[in-house]
């Protein structure tokens, strides 16, 4: 089944959309931990918890954000080499660039793959199991003021990396937006 290109087109718009909901999302818990922490530690009473918590916020809404950017082609950008370009020669390089960031952030999939292990996550049973058999802690150690398993704040690279990899090959395929 294939979709036509409007609606593919309409498909990646609303992936974009989500990706900015989310990262403005994570951006208010930020300013809001950080607005607490600063209120909190003002009054002797400081909140240990609130900076991580707003760097851990942080981090996510960067990857959100950086997605739903490649979805609308606002990332930055060196274009004095395109400028002297020709039109057809510079369509040329701006598709050379957008592959070679299709292969980059397959790289970094095939990374999160290997470093969350999913498959030996399942067969293993456990986040603890895994970790005694292979020593891959990534489901078992604790933020070090939150209490809460590091994985929860960086499962958001995973979606964030599909939706970059889904925007830059629409691209690459004609059907997203085009960077200036």
């Amino acid at each position: 089944m294939t979709l036509p290109p409007d609606r593919l087109r309409r498909l990646d718009a609303r992936l974009a959309r989500v990706e900015t909901a989310l990262s403005a999302g994570l951006l208010g818990v930020m300013l809001a931990c950080m607005a607490a922490g600063a209120a909190m530690r003002s009054l002797g009473q400081p909140l240990v918890w609130a900076d991580e918590l707003a760097v851990l916020a942080m981090a996510g809404a960067a990857f959100f954000g950086a997605a739903a950017c490649l979805a609308e082609g606002g990332h930055l950008s060196v274009d004095l080499l395109r400028a002297r370009l020709g039109e057809g020669a510079g369509r040329g390089l701006a598709r050379a660039v957008d592959a070679a960031l299709l292969l980059l952030l397959l790289g970094f999939a095939a990374c999160l793959w290997t470093w969350l292990d999913p498959v030996g996550l399942i067969a293993a049973g456990s986040g603890a199991a895994l970790a005694q058999e292979s020593f891959n802690f990534t489901y078992t150690e604790p933020t070090m003021t939150l209490g809460l398993a590091k994985i929860w704040f960086w499962l958001p690279m995973v979606p964030a990396t599909l939706g970059a990899i889904i925007h830059v090959a629409l691209r690459l395929a004609g059907q997203g937006a085009r960077a200036c």
